[in-house]
């Protein structure tokens, strides 16, 4: 499907974007890329136009011939200024074109490779990463959202911009009142699990490994899944738990660490992706080895932490209208480099929300 949003035109005409996605969320699948949905209405909040294309559910190839055909039509009438792809071979789709400038997002297993449930990496997603890393060097910028990424993604013109929280919807709730909500006891301890247990990478079994740990040290607490809810449901599931469990193999810079930091409950994390960057200045919190004992030690102390969190003040910077601003002015860079023909300077934002100066 393609669907246009705009804003009403001010100052001057506002950029335009077409959004190239395989994931956003849809009445049948409302969890399906929802940080995708919330950069673009984050990017119309700050005034620009966006049309998403987003192709109806299918087979997976006919899903990308429709995207390039309409890539490629939707381009002759110099409509857009910029393209933006999110995921390897979207991004594909997005480049297969050469007279509008394209912005490649890639997400985690598109440049790090996908891991299987034996933990080896499969053949299909060293393909994709190799598709990936060939487009960094064919695109005109890049978007990664860990320094692990931008270090798989080889040479290009490459920006670390996690995704934005919207910290409208994932605020603090307090405790009794979403346990009220959701029905659960109010004095058992919750552990969440905010991924799909069938997906390998996430290592659902080193989870239930921790809570076993706990069980054995005398701790009763209860491994929650969350998967496949609505964004305001899981709202009142972070904040129902006492603290999230992330035991992921690998990853870029998950998203569900984030938005439980924005409802200031605690985060047990493997140290994977940006993780403890973002959660290693805040009491509560805990960044551990791929280790159930490990776990369970820093769960054990986080189910001890009363009260809320710091995590939402301490994560500030990755508020969606602030890295919506990190995302334009990669467009802006782009657009300059590609009407003018010479290099620009840009300010890029580090992990800890401090800006330097960076110069292509």
């Amino acid at each position: 499907m393609s669907t246009t949003h705009s804003r009403q035109q001010t100052a001057e005409k506002p950029l335009r974007v077409l959004m190239v996605t395989g994931v956003y969320p849809t009445e049948q699948k409302p969890h399906s890329g929802t940080f995708i949905k919330s950069q673009v209405d984050s990017l119309l909040a700050a005034g620009l136009e966006v049309e998403l294309l987003h192709p109806k559910p299918g087979p997976s190839p006919m899903r990308y011939l429709a995207a390039i055909v309409q890539v490629f039509f939707k381009t002759l009438t110099g409509s857009f200024d910029i393209l933006h792809g999110h995921y390897g071979l979207w991004c594909l789709a997005a480049r297969i074109q050469w007279t509008t400038p394209v912005v490649a997002s890639f997400l985690g297993d598109d440049l790090l490779g996908t891991v299987t449930a034996d933990g080896d990496y499969s053949k299909k997603g060293a393909v994709v990463a190799g598709i990936s890393r060939y487009l960094c060097r064919r695109v005109d910028a890049v978007i990664v959202k860990s320094a692990g990424m931008k270090k798989a993604s080889s040479e290009g013109n490459i920006f670390i911009i996690p995704n934005g929280v919207d910290f409208d919807l994932f605020h603090h709730i307090p405790r009794a009142e979403a346990r009220a909500a959701l029905g659960w006891d109010h004095d058992r301890y919750y552990v969440l699990f905010g991924n799909d247990p069938k997906i390998p990478v996430k290592n659902f079994p080193l989870a239930q490994a921790a809570i076993k740990c706990l069980h054995s040290s005398g701790i009763s607490a209860e491994l929650v899944v969350a998967t496949g809810l609505t964004q305001t449901k899981l709202v009142q599931y972070m904040n129902a738990s006492n603290a999230l469990i992330l035991s992921s193999i690998a990853e870029g810079s998950p998203n569900i660490v984030k938005e439980t930091m924005a409802c200031n409950v605690p985060v047990v994390s493997t140290d994977v992706g940006d993780v403890s960057e973002v959660i290693g200045r805040t009491k509560g919190c805990s960044v551990c080895p791929h280790d159930p004992d490990a776990l369970a030690t820093a769960l054990e102390q986080a189910l001890q932490h009363t009260g809320p969190t710091t995590g939402r003040a301490d994560i500030m910077h990755l508020d969606r209208s602030v890295v919506a601003k990190q995302v334009i002015a990669v467009y802006e860079q782009v657009i300059s480099k590609k009407a003018e023909g010479k290099e620009n300077t840009l300010y890029e934002r580090d992990a800890t929300g401090q800006q330097r100066l960076v110069k292509y």
